[in-house]
């Protein structure tokens, strides 16, 4: 599991422009091909929060800058960093106040929960008409 995500930051820091375009096409796929709106949502924002977090990053030279972290918190990786006063668009960083989460982690963390909610829904669903009709 650390070497997934000593992996993940690695792509992200070398290679951003790679790594967001995958996971904009394969976020795009799944939005071309379910046609439930409650999951398209969820997609979309998916979507919108790695956007932002990849602009916020960008900015900011491969690096996501915390706003308020604390002195005592130390980062997991080079990828995090304190803001300064020249942090570019910092209500995008990360934030102390929301847990050392930024508005783009919760955008697409939300996404997610929703679309792992309605296909878990769904799932149960067809297990409960399956017992049915046996």
């Amino acid at each position: 599991m650390n070497f997934v995500i000593m992996a993940h930051q690695l792509a992200w820091m070398e290679h951003p422009v790679i790594w967001l375009c995958a996971s904009f096409a394969i976020l795009w796929l799944v939005l071309r091909v379910v046609r439930s709106p409650l999951i398209r949502i969820g997609v979309l924002l998916m979507l919108c929060g790695l956007g932002m977090n990849a602009l916020v990053t960008d900015s900011n030279a491969g690096t996501m800058p915390v706003v308020g972290m604390p002195a005592t918190v130390r980062p997991a990786s080079r990828m995090w960093q304190g803001a300064t006063l020249q942090t570019r668009m910092p209500p995008l960083a990360d934030q102390a106040r929301l847990g050392l989460f930024s508005i783009g982690d919760i955008t697409l963390l939300f996404g997610g929960i929703l679309v792992v909610a309605i296909c878990f829904r769904r799932t149960l669903e067809r297990r409960r008409q399956d017992v049915q009709a046996a």
